[in-house]
């Protein structure tokens, strides 16, 4: 018999961690006073959603969207321009974002 093909995306759902963090494993700081909110593209949607903290390659904000986990979704702070990321995470009405490319935070 041969193997049938099946969607295997990933839906959001979170493995919980055993222990939590011993040690700061970002590669660079989170910045929390640099931008209040910013425009989500999701879906076709557009939804004003607060941004938690920003870093020059990705975001968190706070949404009760619930899109997959690596899903493409733009989003446009004020005064830039609109670009691309992807869903790295969510967690309890917030989603970790990834931008497709490194910006300059100023």
């Amino acid at each position: 018999m041969g193997l049938q093909k099946r969607n295997l995306a990933l839906a959001g759902d979170l493995i919980p961690r055993a222990q939590s963090r011993l040690v700061e494993q970002r590669s660079e700081p989170r910045h929390a006073d640099i931008v209040e909110r910013a425009i989500l593209t999701f879906r076709g949607q557009e939804f004003l959603v607060p941004v938690v903290n920003i870093s020059s390659r990705g975001t968190m904000i706070e949404s009760d969207i619930v899109p997959r986990i690596g899903e493409s979704v733009a989003v446009q702070f004020e005064g830039c321009t609109r670009m691309q990321a992807f869903v790295r995470w969510i967690r309890e009405g917030r989603l970790g974002l990834n931008f497709g490319h490194e910006i300059i935070l100023g």
